[in-house]
């Protein structure tokens, strides 16, 4: 702030007292010329008397100059440079003033100068009109100038006056603004160390600044809520994956305790040792199934990178539904793949879309009742790709129907039943990395397709669509495989 106003006075001081002086020098001159302009036709009225001007007519004109430039003197001299008119006691410098009248008699020109802080203007003249006209007169107004350099001096003591005032103004706002903000930024560096030794738990200073100090507190105050939060998420997960590995893992060194006790007895009953493996394998398929569903959510919070490319929603739900033909057919449910006529091209992730049918296909097949069907429906809704995933188990309340979707969260429904509740949650997280989602849908089927005793459950995928136009190469449609395929399939129904 103080170099500032230094260097705005120094401009100031350049552009406005330096050319104060010569500004007020040619306007003395402008006013004299201005004066002699005017007065010059009272020089026409003057008496001529004797071949000489009436003295009386001649001063008042004179006057007349005098009075107009401001207290000029003034004095006339004749072709022969004598003077007709002169104020008493007047210093006339005969060799200069002379000299100037001379010049301007022979010319006709006026001559304006100035010489030691006096300005001379010489200029022609003619007295007593027309018939006077051959005489002729030179006339000479002096001005002194002592004045300009008074008027200078009054305005450079009174901008230095100015200048130190707003100098010192300066100085003293500076220190002040800049205590007040060295204040601000001990406190958010005394905070940011609290932070460093209590941990995210240390406050931070509120400040309420519009400025870019206030701006920087605040952010650092959203950035240690936006890493409190990922903390308590953190020690979250470590605390529920903790408590989820260590029911299979409890249950699985007790089932192998019991097995080698068996195994280890005289008589050993290998048909309870072979329940017990069995269980145990069952347990270490859950323990599986964790491990992979911990190294999803990993992958999605490390904000892995998903490809897009197109994809056919027929070919890849029917490759889904074939590798759940076993786990289907153990519990007596049907998987049903319905077709449209048209194909369904979505732009997504191949594994990433795979994975969120497969996670949709075991959640249904979980609470499925035997004899049931689960339908799963490929089609196209406006500039989207839906993949439809319907059961006929009990559904889904209405106060849960986005509380499953959330990491380790499962329904009421659920109880009894295998599973961590991360299936839904990983779906969702997948479908939203690739600019789509996955939803739950109202129940809208009718009283007459539902089966007795159940509701049902349909989770919609929903991803950005892709036109044979956009990709010139799937404008002709299926291929001939798929639409032999289509062909055997009877009314756009297959089983699997």
């Amino acid at each position: 702030m103080l170099l500032t106003s230094a260097v705005t006075l120094a401009v100031a001081a350049l552009a406005l007292l330096s050319p104060l002086e010569t500004r007020l020098r040619e306007d003395g001159v402008r006013t004299i010329r201005d004066a002699i302009s005017a007065t010059r036709p009272e020089f026409q009225t003057v008496t001529i008397e004797g071949g000489r001007p009436n003295v009386q007519d001649l001063r008042e004109a004179a006057e007349t100059i005098s009075r107009r430039a401001n207290g000029a003197e003034v004095t006339i001299l004749n072709s022969s440079l004598q003077a007709v008119y002169a104020r008493p006691f007047h210093d006339l410098d005969v060799p200069y003033y002379f000299g100037a009248a001379r010049k301007t008699l022979a010319s006709g020109h006026q001559i304006a100068t100035t010489r030691n802080e006096t300005t001379i203007v010489v200029e022609r003249l003619h007295i007593g009109g027309r018939r006077y006209a051959h005489t002729r007169y030179a006339l000479i107004v002096v001005k002194h100038l002592q004045y300009v350099a008074l008027a200078v001096g009054v305005v450079q003591d009174a901008f230095i006056v100015a200048a130190a005032a707003g100098l010192a103004t300066a100085l003293l706002l500076g220190i002040g603004i800049a205590s007040r903000l060295l204040r601000r930024l001990e406190r958010l560096r005394d905070a940011t160390r609290d932070l460093e030794e209590r941990g995210l738990t240390a406050p931070l200073p509120h400040d309420s600044g519009s400025d870019e100090i206030g701006e920087l507190s605040r952010a650092f105050a959203t950035m240690q809520a936006h890493l409190r939060r990922q903390e308590e998420s953190r020690r979250a997960f470590i605390a529920t994956a903790s408590h989820e590995l260590r029911t299979p893992l409890a249950s699985l060194d007790g089932m192998l305790e019991l097995l080698h006790d068996d195994l280890c007895s005289e008589q050993p009953d290998l048909d309870d040792a072979r329940m017990r493996a069995e269980l145990a394998r069952e347990q270490t398929g859950r323990l599986s199934q964790l491990a992979t569903d911990l190294l999803d959510l990993s992958r999605l919070d490390s904000e892995m990178s998903l490809r897009r490319e197109p994809i056919e929603l027929h070919e890849l739900c029917r490759a889904v539904a074939a590798e759940f033909e076993l786990q289907a057919s153990n519990r007596g449910v049907t998987i049903v793949l319905n077709h449209r006529e048209q194909p369904c091209w979505a732009l997504a992730d191949p594994g990433a879309l795979a994975r969120i049918v497969r996670i949709l296909l075991d959640n249904a097949l979980r609470f499925a009742p035997a004899g049931s069907a689960i339908s799963i429906t490929p089609s196209i809704v406006g500039s989207l790709a839906q993949v439809e995933v319907r059961d006929e188990g009990p559904g889904v309340p209405d106060d849960e129907r986005e509380r499953i979707f959330k990491r380790f969260t499962r329904g009421r429904a659920t109880a009894g039943a295998a599973g961590f509740g991360l299936g839904l949650a990983i779906g969702r997280e997948l479908a939203i990395r690739m600019d789509g989602s996955l939803t739950l849908l109202a129940d809208d089927t009718s009283p007459h397709e539902r089966r007795e005793g159940s509701l049902g459950a349909c989770f919609a995928l929903a991803l950005p669509a892709l036109s044979g136009q956009e990709h010139p190469h799937l404008a002709g449609g299926a291929s001939a495989e798929e639409e032999g395929h289509r062909t055997a399939e009877h009314e756009s129904r297959e089983h699997v």
